[in-house]
């Protein structure tokens, strides 16, 4: 009897001591988790980065195609104060020598000719420029092809206003000074178109180096 008292005392006290093993293990394996569930850090979502609007391609080649078309008329008015030049040092030839020179005259027209043409590029220039302000959005790349416009605007006015416009003025007083019997009766008139275009395109280009200006600052950031 006594054998089976002791035995029951000793599967009470295993099973008591079993129990609290299983608590003890329980209760730590729940702290691990919470500990674990802890150090995961889920991120949150990014926002979403707000984008600049992009500038239409089609108003970068506008810009580009004044760009461009500035700058082929400054490098084709390179060598015309040096052609405007030898016509007035021809005239002043006939006049000297009293003699006429067949080629002078058709000379002189084919300049007049050539005067008009930079008017009219000069004007088509312009109303694309003007055009270009409507249009214009402050962009760091428009931006810097309107300091190239301007630049190169810059360049054309110092070229028409003191180079230009002052050899078609000198032009225009050396066929006056001449005998239109040796200089050609229809020449005084071919050189005062040639004078009229000279300052006229001055205007112009003046025009175009100050909206050119306007345009820098409306592409300015």
């Amino acid at each position: 009897m006594k054998k089976i008292m002791f035995a029951l005392v000793l599967v009470s006290f295993a099973s008591s001591a079993f129990a609290a093993d299983f608590s003890s293990l329980a209760g730590l394996k729940a702290a691990d988790i919470n500990v674990q569930a802890a150090a995961v850090v889920v991120p949150a979502p990014a926002k979403p980065v707000k984008e600049d609007p992009q500038v239409p391609q089609d108003l970068v080649n506008k810009f580009n195609q004044v760009k461009n078309d500035i700058w082929r008329i400054e490098s084709d008015t390179t060598w015309l104060r040096s052609d405007i030049d030898r016509l007035e040092s021809d005239a002043r030839q006939i006049e000297q020598n009293n003699t006429s020179d067949p080629f002078f005259l058709s000379d002189l027209q084919r300049m007049s000719i050539n005067m008009s043409r930079y008017v009219n590029d000069a004007q088509r220039l312009g109303m694309n420029l003007k055009s270009l302000l409507n249009l214009a959005q402050k962009d760091q790349g428009l931006n810097r092809i309107a300091r190239d416009i301007e630049k190169d605007a810059r360049s054309l006015l110092n070229r028409a206003q003191f180079d230009i416009e002052n050899s078609t003025q000198r032009l225009e007083w050396a066929v006056r000074g001449a005998r239109p019997e040796l200089i050609g009766h229809n020449a005084m008139r071919q050189a005062m178109e040639i004078s009229r275009n000279g300052r006229d395109f001055t205007w112009k280009v003046r025009d175009i180096s100050n909206d050119a200006r306007s345009l820098v600052s409306k592409t300015q950031l």
